[in-house]
């Protein structure tokens, strides 16, 4: 969906950013295949791959700016669709499951969604990363090894395609979605605020009551392209 929502948008894939440099004027951005020079730059990494310092900053940036990106660790959230067909299991659709099992290695199915042959589960915290570190195949035999503990053996002869979302093992990303310290929230307050007029943050992690959702992350980038483009139209 957001592939296709965006198929008009110019992108460049495989040129990803190495440094921004921002010590003169305008900012001048180094990524693979070139040097990209701007009057501004709208950075949308994730928290957790500034960090890292995928991106260098030259010169660095301020000192609240850079807490900030370890104030907003990237949580996770691993998602494990299973196509079940042939059965609905005794369920009804959009049915809620949970599992709860010792050490938090809890799972929560949404059933059949839509009436569609369907069942998603989700794995969270700890567990999520644990999982992510095992693999996919490991993930879904776990999921089936779970429906098969309820609803007996035969699941498995119902059981079709299934996958498992990897946000964790993305370089460029690392992890599902940012989740703010106890005590730390101010930390989107700070990223929200731009660095020397140039550097403006945007993604999931400052979308307000929408964080943690790609439809904030989307919000959010266009909130600041348009704080961007009125600076810019004064200057």
């Amino acid at each position: 969906m957001v592939a296709r929502f965006g198929a008009d948008v110019p992108v460049e894939l495989s040129t990803p950013v190495r440094k921004i440099l921002w010590d003169g004027p305008g900012v001048a951005c180094v990524t693979d295949r070139g040097t990209i020079r701007a009057r501004a730059v709208i950075v949308t990494a994730s928290p957790a791959v500034l960090a890292f310092e995928e991106i260098e900053f030259l010169p660095a940036l301020p000192d609240p700016h850079f807490a900030a990106f370890f104030d907003l660790p990237m949580g996770m959230l691993t998602k494990l669709p299973v196509e079940i067909s042939g059965t609905r299991l005794g369920l009804q659709p959009f049915d809620d499951l949970l599992i709860e099992r010792m050490a938090r290695h809890d799972i929560y199915f949404l059933c059949f969604p839509f009436d569609l042959d369907l069942m998603v589960g989700f794995v969270g915290g700890d567990f999520a990363w644990e999982m992510s570190a095992a693999g996919e195949a490991a993930g879904i035999d776990f999921v089936v090894d779970r429906l098969c503990g309820i609803f007996g053996g035969d699941v498995r002869k119902h059981v079709g395609r299934a996958m498992m979302t990897n946000w964790g093992g993305e370089r460029f990303v690392r992890g599902a979605y940012a989740a703010a310290r106890p005590g730390r929230s101010e930390a989107r307050a700070t990223l929200m605020q731009p660095v020397a007029e140039r550097i403006f943050f945007a993604g999931e992690h400052l979308a307000g009551p929408l964080m943690q959702t790609c439809g904030g992350a989307r919000l959010s980038g266009e909130s600041v392209a348009r704080q961007v483009a009125t600076q810019l139209a004064v200057q």
